[in-house]
């Protein structure tokens, strides 16, 4: 299973943490207060997305051994919501006696349909027996939300400076073992705008091609990354409401097919009840039905019925919303092909270099030939020798036709020999092509043979034949 570098990388602590020092330490002596029995005034983080304030809070909430809640503010628009699930989870410590850390994400979003719900978050955290954090975008747009402000320490994020994002994405390619460009990962962090965790996600993308070069990071699309994946996932996994589930997805600039692809690795995840589980996979199926009419006829006004029965239609396939705090994980399938692209991509150049030489597509030399020549050099060295040098193959092909590591010694002495016999023989590549084909070959003796043996007879009068 595939894990995004999001999660795998996530900060394990203060000194990982890219951006917004400042903010950081005074959080973690605002968590110590809590920590050591005395109350303080609830955080409210606001700034861009991406910029760490949810990472924050999770490191907080590691870092003193809490167990930590995360609401959701599109959950919680009522009155009675607010005090039915922050109220109680507020007062009640957890089931070893450890204190809550309260997560109220995106309160922003709170009051687009307010029924009183900002107030009522303003009475609960006044009384809340647990440290809670409060995140938003903008605390000013709406005048509920800017009155937090005076109940809370409100800390603003600011954009994260490219020059630490592009170091801290070199590391994380070192540990990868992912060649790049340093150009390239400079100009990935610009592009970013200081969001950090869409960064990671169009690196990880990135590095499924084994290099991170320059044209790979300007073939990424400029896009506003107010609305990224996770946001969108979040939105129809425990959204309820049709109009705000399609506005949230069509703010996204994500193509269809990844987007179905990440409600399909997804919805196992989120959905426990075996019924939501079926009628999610019934909807994405019928929206799969409409992608292959697309297809077929190219109809693309169907387009309109697969996106909705994919997002809208697996939002509205659950009965009860899910509080649980879920990571939604990166599409298995692009991870499987990102684990194979390096040996696709080999398969197709030996097709190329082999099939240039014995005037055969590429795409049957992968196919037909490239089992019978792996098995020759792996059991016979004189031949995997003198298809080395007839082929002019490189050290990595040697290898991966060897099944082997590039610096072995029996990569390494084939390798040799067949660059050795290359310089030394003088004859053409054509009349090598012919002899690999089965075509009549000189008796020993006769002019024009080589040192190389190929095409002699066996005891027995037969031609041999290295394929």
């Amino acid at each position: 299973m595939s894990v995004l570098w999001t999660e795998k990388y996530f900060p394990h602590g203060e000194e990982e943490f890219i951006g917004n020092s400042e903010i950081v330490e005074k959080s973690l002596e605002w968590a110590g207060q809590w920590n050591s029995g005395a109350k303080s005034p609830p955080l409210l983080l606001w700034g861009q997305t991406g910029s760490g304030k949810t990472a924050l809070a999770y490191l907080i909430a590691k870092k003193f051994g809490w167990e930590i809640v995360e609401l959701n503010s599109s959950d919680l628009r009522s009155k009675d919501a607010i005090e039915k699930v922050v109220g109680a989870a507020s007062q009640n410590a957890s089931f070893f006696g450890k204190k809550r850390l309260i997560l109220i994400d995106e309160v922003d979003a709170l009051t687009r349909t307010d029924r009183g719900g900002a107030s009522a978050i303003a009475s609960v955290i006044k009384e809340s027996q647990n440290p809670i954090v409060l995140t938003a975008i903008d605390i000013f747009e709406n005048k509920s939300v800017s009155a937090l402000r005076f109940i809370c320490k409100a800390f603003e994020f600011k954009k994260i400076n490219y020059i630490s994002l592009a170091n801290r994405l070199g590391e994380i390619l070192a540990l990868e073992g992912v060649e790049f460009d340093a150009d390239a990962i400079k100009e990935l962090a610009k592009n970013s705008s200081g969001d950090m965790r869409s960064c990671l996600l169009d690196l990880q993308t990135l590095s499924f091609g084994g290099r991170v070069a320059p044209a790979d990071v300007s073939a990424l699309s400029s896009r506003e990354r107010q609305q990224k994946v996770f946001s969108v996932m979040k939105s129809i996994f425990k959204g309820t409401d049709f109009g705000e589930v399609r506005s949230m997805r069509s703010k996204a600039d994500l193509d269809n097919g990844l987007l179905f692809m990440w409600i399909d690795e997804n919805i196992p995840r989120q959905y426990q009840n075996p019924g939501d589980v079926a009628a999610a996979f019934e909807r994405l199926s019928r929206a799969d039905i409409f992608n292959g009419r697309i297809y077929r006829r190219q109809h693309w006004g169907f387009l309109r019925y697969s996106t909705e029965l994919a997002a809208e239609g697996v939002a509205l396939a659950k009965v009860n919303v899910s509080h649980d705090f879920v990571m939604y994980q990166f599409p298995g399938l692009l991870s499987m092909l990102s684990k194979t692209s390096s040996a696709r991509s080999m398969r197709k150049e030996l097709g190329l270099k082999v099939g240039k030489v014995t005037h055969t597509s590429s795409a049957k030399v992968v196919s037909a030939d490239l089992p019978y020549l792996r098995d020759i050099f792996q059991n016979d060295r004189d031949a995997a020798v003198h298809m080395c040098a007839l082929f002019g193959l490189e050290e990595k092909e040697l290898a991966f036709l060897l099944q082997s590591s590039a610096d072995t010694k029996k990569v390494q002495s084939i390798l040799a020999d067949g660059q050795e016999l290359r310089e030394k023989n003088a004859r053409p590549k054509h009349e090598f092509a012919h002899s690999l084909s089965g075509l009549e070959a000189q008796p020993e003796g006769k002019p024009g043979d080589t040192d190389s043996g190929l095409g002699q007879e066996d005891q027995k009068g037969k031609q041999t034949r290295l394929y």
